[in-house]
């Protein structure tokens, strides 16, 4: 227990020194690990497979490609997007490895491109990287702004405000 206290506080140190204002977007958050990362993190969103986890990080050689399932709420797939970020920004991801001539020509027509990104990419972390990720996630989530706008969190306040006097 004294642990997970220790990574809470370590976690909200972490968003602290990210220095967001309080009215991030994803988009924002996304931006703010860029920097802090010194490399591209983008947004994919796309329909999961049965089996396949709600998100997870694709390092390339050239950018961090954050793949969310898109067919659910607004507010689940900023707690995905969130949670990957935390992966990104506790270093839980393997530098990508080099793409040189001989295996970039590699064809294997009959394996789906994205299931062999998802076998070789990350699908697992240790129970450790999970929690770090788990209450990071949940600390950047917290700076999301939940009111009508532009970006994907204006998806949220739909999804939390009171319709007619009843919690929806």
């Amino acid at each position: 227990m004294r642990d997970l206290g220790r990574t809470r506080r370590r976690m909200r140190a972490m968003v602290r020194e990210l220095a967001l204002p309080r009215m991030s977007t994803v988009e924002e958050l996304c931006a703010a690990v860029a920097d802090r990362a010194g490399r591209p993190v983008r947004l994919v969103p796309r329909r999961m497979r049965l089996g396949e986890p709600s998100g997870f990080v694709e390092r390339r050689a050239d950018a961090d490609l954050i793949y969310f399932e898109q067919e659910t709420s607004g507010l689940h797939q900023a707690h995905i997007i969130c949670h990957e970020l935390a992966h990104l920004l506790c270093g839980h991801l393997a530098e990508a490895p080099a793409v040189d001539e001989a295996t970039a020509q590699v064809e294997l027509p009959t394996l789906d491109a994205d299931m062999i990104r998802l076998v070789l990419g990350r699908s697992h972390y240790d129970g450790a990287a999970e929690t770090e990720a788990e209450i990071l996630g949940a600390e950047l989530t917290r700076t999301l702004v939940l009111a009508p706008g532009a970006g994907t969190t204006s998806q949220l306040a739909p999804a939390l405000e009171h319709r007619k006097g009843q919690h929806v």
